[in-house]
């Protein structure tokens, strides 16, 4: 608590980032799950590989329904919306316990992701909003890692308790439901966004959801969605890293479960470290740094020859760059836009992050099939080319925002009508 005082933040904001702590470890339990037992998911329903992975593409374009959701935060709040979304992702994920076959099954996770990812942005969105400019990096990320705690709980419960005991996949989902619990604790004790109560009572709320399009933002818009979509392109590889473990080095389970977590336990202090440090030395050179690293750390996943020895140190460079780099980016998000549509952008850029999921797993159904020798291991480099592309748009396009407040970053000082007329709003472009 006193570390968390130290860094500016008040006690306001430690209730606030425990509230949106626990939603976002939650989600966190529920995104590992699919990544988790896909072997055993995938059996369960007679599924091979390619198959596997063209059905979760299907689930992945839950994301969009998500968008026409997380506009709503604009327009009735924060709050309001993101209990909503809790309550709704939590009921599809225990009813996917009870699927008889791979329709359904994508069927609940497809209506599940609706809410899992407005929950997502919005919980981003309020961190954002709320948190003071010099520690706005470091809750982004405490708060990202919760969501590893949350995969690494999954881990554990699998890996360590269910599979060894012969219990079914469908368990995990189970015990997905008490976060129901949750619902009732946000609408008691969550406050809503001051920021988003200063533009309504200031009348700045978006009146179109078209001004999200409107100049600077559209292009910012343009640059987040881009740059999120190609960099999820590498999902694929990830999803399938324990599949791989299983099905092309002759590893167990439970020992491919436990390489994860022991792979994965760096990483989740480093969050916090990486979003201090961002705050310090800037978004682009800390996220672009962690990002670089887990792109190399994948490359030698898989592709080095031999066992454990080298395959954990391989994939802990794996996961620490892509654990670091997560929250940093993800900072750009609420930075460039202005409080009328920062949900909306936020939705967008959650939308376009599972939409890059979803062709990644398509792409790699295609290709799996397509090649016959080290096809996992070719299909992950070819993926790979996404995030590549997409860090040098991060690097070449997008300024750096740490250390200013969220008025300045996204070039909102304007008076209260401006936000209702794309012509003010061009002419409250952000300075680089």
């Amino acid at each position: 608590m006193r570390s968390l005082l130290g860094r500016g933040l008040e006690r306001r904001h430690v209730v606030l980032l425990a509230l949106l702590g626990a939603a976002a470890f939650f989600d966190g339990y529920d995104t590992a799950i699919k990544s988790l037992a896909l072997k055993q998911i995938r059996e369960s329903f007679d599924l091979s590989p390619s198959g596997a992975s063209a059905m979760l593409a299907v689930v992945y374009i839950g994301s969009l329904p998500a968008i026409v959701l997380t506009r709503h935060a604009d327009r009735l709040g924060r709050r309001r919306v993101l209990v909503w979304s809790v309550l709704g992702y939590t009921c599809f994920s225990g009813l996917t316990a009870l699927a008889p076959n791979a329709a359904a099954f994508a069927t609940l996770q497809f209506c599940q992701q609706v809410f899992l990812v407005a929950e997502g942005a919005l919980v981003w969105t309020m961190a954002a909003e709320e948190l003071p400019a010099n520690a706005r990096g470091f809750g982004f990320g405490l708060l990202g890692m919760l969501i590893a705690l949350g995969n690494g709980t999954a881990a554990l419960l699998y890996g360590g308790v269910f599979d060894p005991l012969g219990i079914s996949w469908r368990w995990l989902y189970v015990v997905g439901v008490p976060p129901l619990l949750l619902v009732a604790v946000l609408r008691r004790r969550l406050p809503e966004s001051r920021r988003f109560e200063a533009a309504r009572d200031e009348g700045r709320l978006a009146r179109r959801w078209q001004q999200i399009f409107a100049p600077p933002y559209g292009r910012w818009l343009l640059y987040v969605v881009v740059a999120t979509f190609l960099m999820q392109l590498a999902t694929q590889a990830g999803v399938f890293a324990l599949d791989f473990l299983q099905s092309d080095r002759g590893i167990g389970t439970s020992t491919a479960s436990a390489m994860l977590i022991l792979a994965g336990l760096p990483g989740i202090p480093i969050m916090v470290v990486a979003g201090a440090w961002s705050d310090r030395f800037g978004r682009r050179v800390v996220g672009c740094g962690f990002a670089l690293a887990s792109l190399l750390g994948g490359a030698a996943f898989f592709w080095l020859p031999g066992g454990v020895p080298v395959l954990l140190p391989a994939m802990s460079v794996m996961l620490i760059g892509t654990l670091g780099s997560f929250p940093v980016l993800s900072t750009f998000v609420t930075e460039l836009f202005p409080t009328a549509l920062r949900g909306s952008a936020s939705s967008w850029s959650e939308a376009s992050k599972v939409m890059g999921r979803a062709a990644s797993l398509a792409i790699g159904a295609v290709l799996l099939d397509l090649i016959t020798t080290s096809s996992q291991s070719w299909t992950a480099t070819i993926l790979g080319i996404g995030p590549v592309l997409g860090l040098a748009i991060v690097v070449l396009a997008f300024p750096d925002t740490h250390g200013r407040e969220l008025e300045d970053t996204s070039g909102e000082r304007v008076p209260p009508v401006a936000v209702a007329d794309a012509a003010d709003v061009a002419a409250a472009s952000v300075r680089l």
